[in-house]
């Protein structure tokens, strides 16, 4: 490993896996200034040699450092009051290489200035990043690669997937085997959140802390949308064929999300990445409240002495966990344009991959489970839409059922019990156990004893 990279990770109390973090840029042009920002773990462990973990973070904007300090690094920063730095036991570096990078340009402790119109831009930069690690990283070029992620990263990943299979000759050593991607925007907001709302509150507004009057308060709106009882009419095993908008709910104007978020945000405790009310969430070392761009707060990473020298970041530089600046501002109408992954690329790079997983948390607001659900059966791919049976093998370790998944043609949907937004923070051994079931440490047989 190159020398230039390696580290040592100051405000650690304990002995950590060795680590290599800087900038590369995404092409091999002499001239190029825009490069990314990344962070590569060895395996802690005598498995997972031959394999490589790419993680992503959302946002978009949002630096997947906040993955490895806050889901699945070595370390762990819990959301409270006051600051501690704990081991993380079911950190993936457990289990292969894994290597947290921040993208696109514009997050983070990037470089360059966002100049991307859409995914399929993003995606060639992407590749053209993973070219420039493996030359640098050589003693990596050809072992099994993963790329994984949360939320807005089910954007990104299926369209860098499908970037990657467009170099089938590729002799950068770019071996791609399989993706996963948790709680993921990757298909309509009307499927992913507005479809599935209505009856998410019904289940779990007690959860919320709510009563049953805020129900009484928004049945009304959600029949009047035509999604009263959309799950329940449209969520089958099999598809019974293409799910569709119901004819009276205006895509740009309508909304029963946004009335029941704004019931429930009555409560400063709660919050959209995990229903149950949590004050810690008003407390994030990574700098509090979450998306805050005043970099005054309290902020691990900029109140650390010398841990941005010591990563080979830009020192003068404040980071913020969520950059304000628009990395889509090149795009017409500055915003993501790109078509859903679930009706564009996603079908081809499940065909392709050994492996596909997709992973939902149930106490997630942001983007809603049974909308993943939703979008999955209104999917085709290998020849047949949707899944044939509802997921149910049980997720069950130590005694316990955890959730439920079900794998079919190369996909395999999990629904993780109880998990908000960030699965590897909220339930950091159910997230780890189908982190072995993606590498193939473990096969779903072995969850379900």
């Amino acid at each position: 490993m190159p020398p230039r990279f390696r580290l040592n990770v100051p405000g650690i109390p304990f002995k950590l896996p060795h680590s290599w973090a800087g900038n590369l840029p995404i092409s091999a042009k002499k001239n190029e200034s825009d490069e990314l920002f990344f962070w590569l773990w060895e395996p802690a462990n005598d498995v997972g040699h031959d394999d490589v973990v790419v993680w992503l973070n959302g946002g978009p904007g949002c630096s997947s450092l906040e993955g490895l300090f806050q889901e699945n690094g070595p370390f762990s920063l819990p959301m409270q009051k006051e600051w501690v730095v704990k081991q993380n036991p079911y950190s993936w570096t457990n289990l292969s290489h894994v290597v947290w990078v921040e993208n696109p340009v514009g997050v983070g402790f990037t470089k360059g200035t966002p100049d991307i119109k859409g995914e399929r831009d993003l995606a060639r930069e992407f590749y053209g990043f993973l070219e420039q690690f493996y030359e640098t990283f050589a003693e990596l070029k050809g072992k099994r690669l993963w790329i994984t992620g949360e939320s807005y990263a089910g954007m990104y990943i299926p369209y860098i997937a499908h970037e990657i299979y467009q170099h089938p000759t590729n002799a950068s050593g770019i071996n791609l085997q399989g993706i996963s991607i948790n709680d993921p925007s990757f298909t309509t907001d009307f499927l992913g959140e507005e479809a599935p709302a209505f009856e998410y509150f019904e289940k779990y507004y007690s959860v919320m802390g709510l009563n049953q009057s805020s129900v009484e308060s928004v049945r009304s709106k959600a029949k009047k949308l035509g999604v009263e009882t959309y799950v329940a009419d449209n969520l089958h095993y099999p598809s019974q064929g293409p799910i569709t908008v119901p004819s009276q709910f205006n895509l740009s104007e309508d909304s029963i999300w946004e009335p029941i978020y704004d019931i429930a945000s009555k409560n400063p405790c709660f919050s959209i990445y995990e229903i149950k009310p949590n004050c810690d969430f008003q407390y994030d070392p990574l700098g509090a409240p979450l998306n805050s761009q005043d970099s005054s707060k309290t902020n691990f990473i900029n109140d650390t002495p010398g841990l941005k020298k010591a990563i080979h970041a830009e020192t003068s530089k404040a980071w913020v966990e969520c950059t304000e600046t628009n990395v889509f501002k090149a795009a017409k109408g500055q915003t993501d344009p790109s078509t859903a992954p679930d009706r564009s690329v996603l079908p081809n790079v499940i065909e392709k991959n050994q492996k596909t997983v997709i992973q939902h948390g149930t106490y997630d607001y942001v983007l809603i489970a049974n909308g993943s659900a939703l979008a999955i059966q209104n999917m085709t791919w290998n020849g047949k839409m949707g899944f044939e049976k509802k997921p149910s093998t049980p997720i069950k370790f130590d005694g316990k059922t955890h959730g439920v998944m079900g794998e079919e043609r190369g996909l395999t949907f999990a629904l993780v019990d109880g998990s908000g937004h960030m699965i590897p923070q909220f339930k950091p051994k159910t997230a780890y156990k189908l982190q072995q079931y993606l590498l193939g440490q473990v096969s779903k047989g072995d969850f379900d004893q």
